[in-house]
């Protein structure tokens, strides 16, 4: 019997953290659209369904300790990990279970509380149809009224081109037998193959020899390929076929995760903001809009119940709603990418707001009143900010130790070869991106090393030379001591002066304790 229910089994997930899943970025996205959403400074319950290897949601729970989380995966090698690593950083708020989803749909009403949001990363577009109706008896169970649900997903039209793609590394796959991620290194190699001999699929859908082109090193990315290809189940879904889904759970559909996608000036060709002008209908419209740019993933937030205040009370919502920094003000653009290509934001709005920002958390009260900007300009703006990662939503000032612990934790286990990529935030209740230097010099930061590059360096090196670590530059591995100090204290002038500041503003480490002696 297959126990895997057409899911790639035979290996584990790759470990990831994904901003979208935050608590308070959900209710950010809430409060935008005018929906009232959880206070994430307030205690709450949290589960993500599918949670993997359980990086995501212990980033999540050391950086919110007020709040309980709750991790589900059907791969016991996933849960053991995830266990682990929760275990060995202290954190008392999180709870993994190992159960598929048809499992944990049928629990008795005593197993769980309900939640206030409840998430599911790259999870439903890849399992089978019983599998996606296990998920919305779960969501309908333990979903609080007014609760959050964030659910991504492979959508159509944008997926027309690559089916076949996929399809056909499935069949190569079938004919193959061996550990998946060995599968789809053979089945791409066969693929580029028929590519060169020249089969017309590959010159009349050019989606297909763009896909091969964007691999990059298959070797280092089988095991994403083999979890994203090979599930027999995985089928991309339309807007309007995952809103009919989700009804019998009493969704509502909230807007996109990706926030620019929620402003029509900002994502939409003007041809097609005029031929949907007229469409009434909300959802058929919101389908249309994947048509208009093609879209190939959707990041999806519904409520339980949609109660939009008056105008009134949404705007009183946002303007008590409070953004911080993640970069220097020397860092900050008004220049970001869309489906439009390049825009640049009004220098009259963009540059105060990210003079103001830079300084450190305000609340959008706070900004309009220091910019003098109008409110819907400044909404917009802010979201343009949070989507580029150059903001995030805060919260008020938590408990540090726990973030503090995996992330100490985190720099132990990249010297094991571990890979991370982030690190608990708790003034925003997220996690922030990280070089494995950085994480390494942070926890050398937070053990005492002096605020000064050839220290900081040093210290840094004195953790890789025992195990064998080398720095990289221009693709080349560095050897001798030298080189690799030299390069050390180049990326340690840019941590001081880029990276510090930033992390002293979210919690990571203690803004107070300046060490530049010794």
């Amino acid at each position: 019997m297959d126990w895997s229910g057409g899911y790639v089994s035979d290996i584990n997930y790759i470990s990831g953290f994904y901003r979208e899943l935050a608590p308070g970025y959900l209710s950010f996205v809430a409060r935008l659209q005018g929906e009232p959403a959880p206070d994430p400074a307030r205690p709450f319950r949290y589960a993500e369904l599918g949670c993997g290897q359980g990086l995501g949601t212990n980033l999540l729970a050391a950086a919110n300790p007020h709040a309980e989380f709750v991790g589900i995966d059907f791969l016991p090698g996933q849960i053991a990990n995830a266990r682990d690593q929760a275990a060995a950083a202290g954190l008392e708020n999180v709870t993994f279970h190992e159960a598929s989803f048809a499992e944990a749909a049928q629990w008795p009403d005593a197993a769980l509380a309900p939640f206030d949001y409840i998430t599911l990363h790259g999870i439903y577009a890849w399992v089978s149809p019983a599998n996606r109706q296990a998920i919305v008896r779960f969501l309908e169970r333990w979903l609080k009224p007014g609760g959050l649900v964030y659910v991504s997903y492979n959508a159509m039209p944008g997926w027309a081109g690559v089916l076949p793609f996929q399809r056909l590394l499935r069949e190569h796959a079938a004919r193959h037998p061996g550990r998946s991620d060995r599968q789809v290194e053979s089945g791409l190699a066969f693929m580029q193959q028929l590519r060169e001999a020249g089969l017309a699929y590959f010159e009349r859908h050019p989606a297909a020899p763009a896909k091969l082109d964007g691999l990059g090193d298959i070797a280092r990315e089988s095991t994403y390929l083999a979890h994203e290809y090979l599930n027999t189940a995985a089928q991309p879904l339309y807007f309007t076929d995952v809103l009919a889904e989700l009804a019998p759970a009493r969704l509502d559909y909230v807007g996109s995760a990706d926030l620019v996608e929620n402003y029509d000036a900002l994502s939409l060709p003007e041809p097609a903001r005029a031929a949907l002008e007229d469409v009434a209908d909300p959802h058929y419209r919101e389908l249309l809009r994947d048509y208009a740019v093609n879209r190939v993933f959707r990041r999806d937030v519904f409520i339980k119940g949609s109660r939009r205040g008056t105008p009134a009370q949404q705007d009183a919502a946002v303007l008590q709603t409070a953004v911080a920094p993640l970069l220097t003000r020397a860092e900050m653009t008004p220049v970001f990418h869309t489906h439009l290509g390049e825009l640049t934001g009004q220098a009259r709005i963009y540059q105060p707001l990210m003079d103001r920002i830079a300084r450190g958390p305000a609340t959008l009260g706070d900004l309009r009143q220091a910019t003098g900007v109008e409110l819907p300009a400044l909404i917009q703006a802010c979201a343009v900010l949070v989507a580029t990662g150059q903001a995030h939503p805060a919260q008020p000032p938590v408990d540090p130790g726990p973030a503090g612990r995996l992330a100490e934790l985190l720099a132990e286990r990249i010297l094991e070869d571990e890979a991370h990529g982030h690190l608990p935030a708790p003034a925003i209740g997220s996690a922030v991106a990280a070089s494995d230097t950085e994480i390494v010099a942070l926890a050398a930061l937070r053990q005492g090393a002096p605020q000064r590059a050839e220290r900081l360096a040093e210290a840094v090196w004195s953790r890789f030379r025992p195990v064998g670590r080398r720095m990289v530059r221009d693709g080349q591995v560095l050897e001798g001591e030298r080189a690799n100090l030299r390069e050390l204290q180049e990326r340690a002038r840019g941590i001081l002066r880029e990276r510090l500041p930033v992390w002293q503003g979210l919690g990571l480490i203690d803004a107070g304790s300046d060490r530049r002696g010794g």
